[in-house]
């Protein structure tokens, strides 16, 4: 299956040609198809537009958005020398592994292949243009593993074929999910082994609900697997079961959408609209006697939720392996595990179920929930629920977050899901990724906060600009009034009422999800922001909110950072100031180093709040300032110290940029910090970009 690892870097062989010849798939005759014919490309979510200036656009009035272009996840490997990919159980990771280290192994790589790359008919050829790459493949086993191959291994193969033989390789790190919170560790450890040579490529791999909790190198590039688009299935199908009168119906459902129950569900010529009804249908297709089936289930339940990758689960592996015409290799796939142990837990009862998720909440939680459904089918849910929002306040929180999408409607139980859930983002009494999908289900069920609230920054003077960038000095002791602050970034139910209101065009896919109406409201122009200002200062004014000698309005650049720094003077090691402090902090803001690659709901890194109780000032959206750069992109002409120079002309033509401020959620720590300086033309927009008001008085 890998490379075997010892000390002796003679037998870290590359994988062989035989990789191709695994079995992949299994069709309704038994017929075993391998990974060479088998493999579908799989896509990565990275657009070709968040390549291009990450995403940034102009638009002119009531022009429609582009439709995505993803890239493959072979081209992220072409383009990015140090790579870390992750996906959902189930999503190809490990197939498109080997099937890259049979292709390189075997030559493959010299016609390019067209790709489908959207279900709306781009396609594009899949190129690879890195010569002589030889693979090694390892599969990850427990942390003890990894720490052999970031110590020992990988530094010996890089002595022996890199300097010793001159060899241009690619180190493949598959698995990783198995190690624990120290393998970021490791991670760095073998990043710094790599960069030491111009001619070593590597990529990790692991399972995204894992692997996306990991602090990991701000420079690492990280993408994610997408599920296969509509149109792979129905080419996949096709091009499999050919004349096959029965073929249209097969894998056009939802949970087929997955690559591991794509492949029961092309076995078995099902939809694959639910995985639950999916993996029982497939059963009784493949295995169809029901003690086969129940021993399966059985197996199952103890490998995930037991054994854990004990000596016996992985012989019982290897008797499945040795035998494909009985069973479909996809039956390896931690998805289809954890299905087959679902349904074996839903025999059981609801104390153990609610046991085995206290013990191990993220390990357990996709079994947890697929019996849950099971349950819920059979109208028998109510008890384990019950037990899933019982037990300490961590404990009920975790359920809720576990069953707010499946019950919280129910009035017996929404109370209680939306007080968790409100405690989740309040408190970060949970992980980021946890707050994250808190935010989420907060949104969706309504959330409470004021999000228009406002911070008081009183006059005084502070020090703007720091030495961590040209752009950001001299420093310079500034004067400002008085004035207030939006607390949160404006928000997307927020701006939603005032595009409704005024038929302003606004191109966000985010603007109608109930999920993301609390996180900030993005793909907005210099102007649109300024025009709901203009809007929010008389719907304000009407509502007796501010007086008729006060507006709202954008900040000027002193006005962020003041309301960002405070009155912190001094900056850290690294000429750095953030909101909370002079060093950076982890799980402080929404950047680059938490991965999220996306907004969230707005206040999830209360420690990361301003002196004067502003959220998402460093990270999360980039926003605009009334304070003009110039027309460079790199080198701003109204440079420091921040002077009365018509930096703040309102009406300068198109050409000339204005600043954006905060960074967002893919900057690093350099960039999200209270005193680096950005811009835009302001007919720009992204996915990144937003704003939050300033009230203050007119000046005439």
């Amino acid at each position: 299956m890998g490379n075997k690892v010892t000390k002796d870097s003679q037998e870290l062989q590359p994988p062989p040609a035989s990789f191709g010849e695994e079995p992949l798939l299994v069709l309704p005759s038994g017929e075993v198809v391998d990974l060479a014919n088998g493999y579908i490309p799989l896509l990565a979510r990275f657009t070709f537009e968040d390549k291009a200036s990450k995403g940034l656009r102009k638009r002119k009035p009531g022009q429609k958005p582009e439709p995505p272009v993803y890239f493959t996840a072979l081209e992220l490997v072409r383009d990015n020398k140090i790579l870390f990919l992750t996906g959902t159980s189930g999503s190809g990771k490990t197939t498109f592994a080997k099937h890259l280290g049979f292709r390189l192994v075997t030559s493959s790589f010299k016609k390019p292949r067209p790709v489908a790359r959207n279900d709306l008919g781009d396609v594009k050829d899949e190129k690879w243009d890195i010569d002589g790459l030889i693979p090694y493949f390892f599969a990850v086993k427990d942390t003890n593993d990894l720490r052999t191959l970031a110590k020992d291994s990988i530094p010996q193969l890089l002595r022996t074929e890199v300097q010793g033989k001159g060899s241009k390789i690619l180190i493949i790190l598959d698995a990783l999910e198995r190690a624990d919170q120290t393998a970021p560790e490791q991670i760095v450890s073998i990043i710094e082994s790599a960069k030491e040579h111009k001619n070593v490529w590597v990529i990790f791999l692991g399972e995204a609900t894992i692997c996306g909790r990991w602090v990991l190198p701000s420079d690492l590039a990280r993408h994610e697997l997408l599920p296969l688009l509509a149109t792979q299935k129905q080419q996949a199908v096709r091009r499999l079961l050919n004349d096959d009168d029965s073929r249209e119906k097969a894998a056009t459902g939802e949970a087929a959408a997955n690559p591991a129950l794509f492949a029961l569900a092309l076995q078995a010529k099902h939809p694959g609209d639910r995985a639950e009804q999916l993996l029982d249908d497939w059963l009784s297709f493949a295995h169809p006697e029901p003690p086969e089936a129940d021993q399966l289930a059985e197996e199952a339940y103890h490998e995930v939720l037991e054994k854990y990758a004990t000596k016996e689960s992985q012989a019982w592996h290897k008797s499945l392996i040795l035998d494909p015409r009985t069973t479909n290799p996809a039956l390896l796939s931690g998805i289809v595990q954890q299905l087959l142990a679902a349904r074996h837990l839903a025999g059981l009862s609801a104390t153990t179920a609610v046991n085995h998720f206290h013990r191990q909440p993220l390990a357990s939680t996709p079994v947890i929930r697929s019996c849950l459904l099971r349950l819920q089918e059979a109208g028998k849910s109510d008890e384990l629920v019950e037990g899933l929002l019982g037990g300490t306040k961590t404990e009920s929180q975790r359920g809720a977050l576990l069953v707010a999408d499946l019950v919280s409607d129910d009035p017996r139980f929404r109370t209680k899901i939306f007080e968790a859930v409100l405690s989740v983002v309040t408190n970060r009494s949970l992980s980021p990724r946890e707050r994250e999908q808190a935010g989420r289900i907060l949104s969706r069920l309504g959330d409470p906060r004021d999000l228009t609230a406002l911070a008081d920054v009183p006059a005084g003077s502070f020090v703007m600009g720091s030495e961590s960038h040209p752009n950001s000095r001299p420093t310079a002791r500034i004067s400002l009034n008085s004035f207030k602050i939006g607390i949160y970034p404006v928000v997307n139910r927020d701006y939603l009422v005032f595009a409704r209101e005024t038929g302003r065009d606004w191109l966000s896919p985010d603007a109608g999800d109930p999920e993301r109406r609390s996180a900030p409201a993005t793909d907005l122009t210099w102007h649109d922001a300024r025009a709901y200002c203009d809007w929010l200062t008389k719907q304000w004014r009407r509502s007796g909110k501010i007086s008729a000698a006060e507006q709202a309005r954008l900040p000027t650049e002193p006005e962020i950072e003041r309301a960002s720094r405070g009155d912190q003077d001094a900056a850290g090691s690294e000429g750095l100031v953030f909101p909370w402090g002079t060093e950076w902090q982890d799980d402080f803001a929404n950047s680059e180093e938490v991965g999220f690659n996306k907004t969230c709901t707005v206040g999830l890194f209360p420690n990361g709040r301003s002196p004067y109780g502003c959220y998402d000032m460093a990270g999360q959206v980039w926003e605009w300032c009334t304070t003009l750069w110039g027309e460079d992109m790199a080198t701003p002409s109204f440079k420091y110290p921040y002077s009365n120079d018509g930096r703040e002309a309102l009406n300068a033509p198109e050409p000339v940029r204005r600043v954006l401020r905060g960074g967002c959620f893919s900057s690093p720590k350099i960039k999200a910090n209270c005193t680096y300086r950005g811009s835009l033309e302001p007919a720009g927009f992204w996915r990144g970009n937003g704003f939050r008001i300033v009230v203050a008085p007119i000046v005439s």
